[in-house]
């Protein structure tokens, strides 16, 4: 993939290391027979595999929706007929409440009592079980939002596995420069995974010659940001960049208007249609990015996105709540990426032969959700320099989420060189160009 972006992975983890995290124990039922061909949970017409998810733990709703998202499109699979004549069960589904030490137990049931195949759709904030399930070479898909996912070359994360906040810089810059900003502000919590985003941000903004006049990455959870916007007022602050949640950037878009100050956001959480519901009257002129095909290109570009319109046909079906939740998203592109692999893999199936063969896929886009993901690199954070940063996004105009795409175009990804903020073409095979 052109970049690794953090998106609304920096809100999660910060809120996730602001919040108070209660653990339990997960639940799961069942047993599946290990086998002695390097391939549990396989028999002659199913595949066996888990989940897990911070079902029921403190920031659930973050979290939760990937299996939503896994189980849709196992359900289209297993409607054509399954892989090579298998079934895909997803038997295990199991709650780790958003504690490491419960993610590592329910992860060691998985794999060593009943005996799963691989875990597709890990959505917790914090992945106690990395380490556990790479040494066991347990093929595992999951929302990635910290750097446990990183050289681990069993772990797939949705958009690759690596968080590298160093790559959002020229994009966030090129939208400062197209709106004409001045004078550009930056706030973060207080916490590394949300400070280290920000600040590269602002590092990155400045050698790009935006005129960065204002940054916080020291800001409170759960704080008043009145005295940070009135700084921000008497410096003139026409443009505002966060690493917050969405609790915090609402306080903020508040407290800005009261101040008088409308003004341009770009945020990296908060696409979330019954947020922006609650919210339309302080949302508006906020940019958002967005990793994956936006929800509305569907509508807006008709015809040009066919993978965007198969997720969001299939989700209706299977499970509707979840269609425009972007880590239900997430959970869809783990479960394309677990698919490809086993068609690449072929029937005599292996764990090994698996890995092996979505870490030679060099161009995996989940049917044309997302830009390129090449396996060969993702892994690890070594980019090849010639290679574009793309971004997606959205702006909330009347009340509404509204694509953002290349000028004259219908291509919701713009791309820009590394240390640059001038558009140049997309890579091949990236959706829409």
């Amino acid at each position: 993939m052109e970049r690794r972006r953090t998106r609304r992975r920096v809100a999660a983890w910060s809120m996730a290391v602001a919040a108070v995290l209660l653990a339990a124990c997960g639940n799961a039922a069942g047993h599946v027979s290990h086998g002695a061909n390097a391939a549990p949970g396989v028999s002659a017409h199913r595949i066996v595999v888990g989940s897990i998810a911070n079902i029921t733990g403190p920031l659930s709703s973050d979290f939760a929706p990937i299996v939503s998202g896994v189980k849709a499109y196992f359900s289209m699979v297993n409607a054509e007929g399954g892989v090579a004549g298998r079934t895909l069960d997803l038997a295990f589904q199991t709650d780790d409440n958003g504690s490491p030490t419960t993610d590592l137990a329910v992860a060691q049931k998985l794999v060593q009592q009943d005996g799963v195949f691989a875990i597709v759709g890990v959505g917790t904030p914090f992945f106690g079980a990395a380490d556990y399930l790479a040494a066991k070479g347990t093929p595992t898909f999951g929302y990635v939002v910290s750097s446990d996912w990183a050289d681990k070359p069993t772990l797939f994360g949705a958009y690759g596995s690596v968080l590298n906040y160093s790559t959002v810089a020229p994009n966030e810059a090129r939208i400062a420069q197209d709106l004409g900003a001045t004078s550009v502000g930056v706030v973060a919590y207080g916490v590394p995974q949300s400070a280290d985003a920000c600040e590269a941000s602002a590092s990155g903004l400045r050698a790009l010659g935006v005129n960065v006049t204002y940054t916080d990455v020291d800001f409170t959870f759960g704080a008043d940001p009145t005295a940070d916007v009135l700084q921000m007022q008497q410096k003139h602050v026409d443009f505002l960049v966060t690493c917050l949640d969405v609790t915090g950037n609402i306080a903020f878009s508040r407290a800005l208007v009261q101040n008088g100050m409308h003004i341009n956001q770009l945020w990296l959480n908060g696409y979330d249609r019954s947020t922006l519901k609650q919210y339309a009257s302080l949302m508006g002129g906020v940019y958002i990015g967005v990793e994956h095909v936006p929800f509305e290109a569907a509508l807006a570009f008709p015809g040009v996105y066919p993978g965007l319109v198969t997720y969001l046909r299939t989700m209706e079906k299977y499970q509707p709540a979840a269609t425009y939740d972007e880590v239900a998203m997430d959970g869809w592109i783990d479960a394309a990426l677990f698919v490809s692999g086993l068609r690449a893999a072929g029937r005599e199936l292996t764990q090994a032969k698996l890995v092996a063969a979505i870490n030679h896929e060099t161009a995996f886009t989940a049917d044309g959700l997302t830009p390129p993901v090449d396996w060969t690199t993702a892994h690890n954070s070594h980019l090849p320099p010639e290679l574009p940063l793309c971004s997606a996004g959205v702006k909330v105009e009347n009340g509404q989420f509204v694509p953002l795409s290349v000028p004259g175009t219908d291509e919701v990804y713009s791309c820009v060189d590394p240390g640059s903020t001038a558009l140049v073409p997309a890579r091949a095979g990236t959706p829409g160009a």
